[in-house]
């Protein structure tokens, strides 16, 4: 397939969770090869490294970093999310010096539009966790890729750690819930499709927002408002992706839609 310029965007796969549906990520990258010019642009999750020890759990999935590093015609941007917001770090330990960029938030232009690609769970701590900052968020997403193997009760420990004195004690449980079954996460959602995403991410008003994080796919009717969706099985549907050519943008659901 040659002569496409697009821009496919995922999200979510959460390599390392039990559900995750890797066999099938795999294959959507082997099919990205056959692109000759495009951006893939990852929303982060990619690797749950709150579950597991960072380096074995990407030694584990050596196969989805290799295929990510060696992208063909495809231009590769990493954004981090809450899940593996470790490799922030770690890239700017390295000096930015890999086989791809990891960044936290991205801006393209495409078709004559301003696309802003970001995780998504800056909206989740606006719409469900104030008066804790996206900062400290960040910071606590940071402290639980660093977990290990101990699990939950590490985990529960730094929650409450980050819960003292602060108005989010309570919303733990729900935190560790699936995507699917979270109330705060329709917050996120409301702000997303809300113009008050302008001034909470710094959008101008004809800007498209494209997010991942709640593991809702959709599209919005003017098409200003994306989430590719999730590759991991929590009770939604997943395997979904974007397809963003010029203005357009497309929900696709892989191996059920042509591709790309």
């Amino acid at each position: 397939m040659t002569g496409i310029r697009v821009i496919l965007v995922v999200s979510d796969l959460h390599a390392g969770h039990p559900d995750a549906d890797v066999p099938a990520f795999l294959e959507f990258l082997e099919a990205c090869d056959s692109l000759d010019d495009g951006t893939l642009v990852l929303l982060g999750d990619i690797f749950d490294l709150w579950r597991r020890r960072n380096a074995p759990l990407l030694v584990e999935h050596s196969d989805i970093v290799d295929r990510l590093a060696r992208p063909g015609g495809l231009d590769v941007r990493y954004l981090v999310g809450n899940h593996d917001y470790a490799l922030l770090a770690i890239a700017a330990r390295n000096a930015g010096r890999g086989p791809f960029p990891v960044e936290r938030r991205l801006i393209l232009e495409e078709g004559g539009r301003t696309n802003l690609f970001l995780h998504g769970y800056e909206l989740e701590v606006h719409g469900a966790l104030e008066p804790f900052s996206v900062e400290a968020y960040e910071t606590l997403a940071s402290r639980l890729c660093a977990i290990g193997d101990l699990g939950g009760a590490v985990t529960g420990r730094i929650f409450d750690l980050y819960a003292r004195g602060l108005d989010i004690s309570g919303k733990r449980e729900a935190l560790m819930r699936p995507a699917h079954e979270r109330a705060s996460l329709d917050a996120a959602e409301a702000i997303a499709h809300s113009p008050a995403r302008f001034l909470l991410l710094g959008m101008a008003i004809d800007d498209r927002l494209v997010y991942g994080h709640t593991h809702r796919p959709s599209v919005s009717d003017d098409g200003l408002t994306a989430n590719p969706g999730a590759w991991v099985d929590d009770g939604g549907e997943h395997g979904t992706y974007l397809r963003i050519d010029g203005d357009a943008v497309a929900l696709r659901r892989f191996g059920r839609d042509p591709f790309p």
